[in-house]
């Protein structure tokens, strides 16, 4: 979700720091998992078995378990964003205890993550170092998002929306990853027009602070810098490098028209475009370079 104060939004390039910085992570990360041959396992929230990438697409969007994992997520983001909105309206100091806690533990998480990769390419004793180093980590990145403003808050949100996008995109199965692009663009729109977010006011994005990015005249959710994140991961994972690249520069250009577009509406949803455009070039360079597919984990 993108918000701006008014209709004259000024795009500059410190517009472009949280999603930037995000995108950059999340190469990183993967590219870390990608060289020290690190398995991620398939995510919880996608419990249902589904056929391989390789199996032709006509046979395997007839199968349920996509659009069923795809349900499941959105299911669960449409419930924790309800009870978080409701906690924010009613119940602020839950909702900043709540906030802080699932900072604190993604945060933990993805520093764990982190230390494994680089502890498998350098040295193994470096994981003796995993608590103290997840522990102090999680507590600054918690403190910085709860307390910090201005530009420095683009930092630790993409330091998280990152690594948690960038791990389910390298370990989400590849089909209903597809389903799941062209799903959470849809319900974005959805949220934004006609849902929840759409009775979401300017202020009340800014103080759902831990939740959202404020640069200069534009509210940035860290759901769209986690699914940036994950898209582009696992292009990587199942495309390879050069349809990343092609999906990293296309959100980077979704993004900026969907700048250009809040000069003329007050709220706009931050997925559709960028997911479609990423999604879009990279089966297009994909086709071009007859990449074959990767059916197993790097």
């Amino acid at each position: 979700m993108s918000g701006a104060v008014d209709r004259e939004v000024k795009v500059t390039a410190r517009a472009f720091l949280p999603v930037g910085l995000s995108l950059a992570l999340s190469w990183l990360l993967t590219l870390l998992s990608r060289g020290a041959e690190i398995s991620y396992p398939t995510p919880i929230i996608t419990p249902i078995e589904e056929p391989e990438p390789t199996t032709p697409p006509t046979e395997a969007l007839s199968t349920p378990a996509p659009y069923l994992n795809m349900l499941i997520v959105l299911g669960l983001i449409t419930a924790s964003s309800l009870v978080m909105l409701y906690l924010a309206r009613k119940r602020k100091n839950v909702f900043r205890i709540l906030t802080g806690i699932l900072i604190w533990l993604i945060s933990f998480g993805v520093t764990v993550i982190y230390l494994i990769n680089i502890a498998m390419a350098l040295n193994w004793m470096l994981l003796r170092f995993w608590l103290p180093a997840g522990a102090l980590t999680a507590s600054l990145i918690t403190y910085l998002m709860l307390r910090g403003g201005g530009l420095i808050i683009s930092i630790p949100a993409a330091y998280i929306a990152s690594g948690a996008g960038a791990t389910i995109g390298m370990s989400i199965p590849y089909w209903t990853f597809i389903v799941l692009l062209l799903g959470i663009s849809a319900y974005d729109a959805f949220a934004v027009y006609r849902g929840h977010l759409s009775t979401l006011s300017k202020e009340e994005a800014i103080s759902l602070k831990g939740l959202t990015v404020e640069v200069d005249d534009i509210v940035i959710g860290l759901g769209d810098l986690f699914f940036y994140s994950l898209a582009v991961s696992a292009i990587f994972r199942y495309m390879g490098v050069a349809p990343a690249i092609a999906a990293t520069i296309s959100i980077l250009v979704g993004y900026s028209i969907t700048l250009l577009l809040l000069r003329r509406r007050h709220m706009l949803p931050g997925l559709p475009i960028p997911l479609l455009l990423a999604m879009g070039s990279a089966l297009v360079v994909n086709l071009i370079l007859n990449i074959p597919l990767i059916s197993s984990q790097p």
